[in-house]
């Protein structure tokens, strides 16, 4: 009896532990087959940075700068591209973890078109974990 329930009770942990780490270095896709690469994340703070891979909307391929960060099962992250006069615009996502393998998420894009006027663009997306 005693090792079934150190069995479950270890099962428990590394389940808990598993959806503590969340974002550790892992590739996200979402439907429109954009990547969130996540290279460097802080348990302690729940902070990440990593880059946007865009291949929706406008400049596919350029990747983007992303820092974000997680609290419980909320998520927040920005993708800007500031260093380029093409493809110059800053997305924010806010939403929340589903599950360790998706994330759920809105999303407000900021650019400026080509007569200087500024824009913003809304929608949603859902990332799952490759």
């Amino acid at each position: 009896m005693y090792r079934i329930l150190a069995a479950f009770f270890l099962l428990v942990a590394s389940v808990a532990t598993s959806s503590a780490q969340g974002l550790l270095p892992a590739v996200w896709q979402n439907q429109q087959g954009s990547l969130l690469k996540v290279l460097a994340s802080d348990p302690a703070t729940g902070r990440f940075a990593g880059v946007y891979i865009n291949y929706g909307g406008i400049c596919p391929g350029a990747p983007y700068d992303v820092a974000g960060a997680t609290r419980g099962v909320r998520i927040g992250f920005q993708a800007w591209r500031a260093y380029s006069p093409f493809c110059k615009s800053t997305t924010v996502w806010h939403g929340r973890m589903v599950n360790p393998t998706t994330i759920v998420a809105t999303w407000v894009m900021t650019y400026v078109d080509s007569s200087g006027v500024t824009r913003r663009v809304r929608g949603a997306d859902t990332f799952r974990r490759i």
